[in-house]
């Protein structure tokens, strides 16, 4: 089985940020980090079968998906042995 690398664009780590500081002002930061924790798991499964998800609705071209985790869309393009996230955002807020 083919292993992918992920790398997380720097917007993308800049949503994650926001996503975390979001949390933590409105419940707790526990669970602002134990959120996080299921966005970052469901990142490093890319690792395998990135094609798995569905493609795009968000950013339209032939190599972008999107990853669907509780609520939150995380987009994500492949090129060659490289998964390259580059946006998470709630669905609701696109």
């Amino acid at each position: 089985m083919k292993q992918y690398s992920v790398i997380i664009e720097p917007e993308a780590g800049d949503d994650l940020e926001n996503i975390y500081d979001f949390i933590v002002e409105n419940d707790t930061p526990v669970k602002a980090q134990h959120f996080l924790r299921k966005l970052q798991v469901a990142i490093s499964s890319l690792v395998y079968m990135p094609e798995r998800c569905r493609m795009s609705i968000y950013i339209k071209n032939d190599k972008t998906h999107d990853m669907i985790v509780h609520g939150y869309t995380i987009c994500y393009h492949i090129s060659e042995d490289t998964v390259h996230i580059v946006a998470v955002f709630r669905q609701r807020a696109f």
